[in-house]
């Protein structure tokens, strides 16, 4: 696996991660937290409200896209910014998991950008001899 779990490249008027991960469980972490850090520093954000998710893919990539996408989903709505997270259960097309972290506020968060949604384009998840790479390119 690379030294990081997860690293920034620009793309055109988007931004993108490529996450990494020994598991494929690992790498979907460390695509929500790339995902989240893009809109806030980690540091800044404290763990004390939970929410339960749980999506449906037809493959990894899909899975995937709707997992990042159900986290922008619970910003645009409940404007939570999360930070730490626990993969309860997965396979190729289900995630269980539970999100923390905590309610947006003005005054303690710096908010970097706003993300629309994950796209499709370019998205992948491959497994190679070092563990999982993934390519996720969002709509900010």
């Amino acid at each position: 696996m690379a030294s990081l779990p997860y690293e920034v490249f620009e793309h055109t008027a988007d931004i993108g991660i490529h996450a990494y991960g020994n598991t494929l469980a690992e790498l979907f972490l460390h695509a929500a937290q790339g995902m989240e850090s893009l809109m806030v520093a980690p540091e800044q954000v404290q763990s004390v409200t939970i929410r339960k998710i749980t999506v449906e893919g037809h493959d990894n990539v899909s899975l995937l896209i709707a997992w990042l996408n159900e986290l922008i989903f619970l910003f645009d709505t409940d404007y939570l910014l999360l930070r730490d997270f626990v993969i309860e259960s997965m396979s190729e097309t289900h995630l269980s998991a539970q999100a923390f972290g905590e309610v947006y506020n003005t005054h303690r968060h710096d908010l970097s950008s706003g993300i629309k949604a994950v796209t499709w384009h370019e998205a992948s998840v491959t497994l190679s001899d070092e563990g999982y790479k993934a390519r996720i390119i969002f709509d900010i």
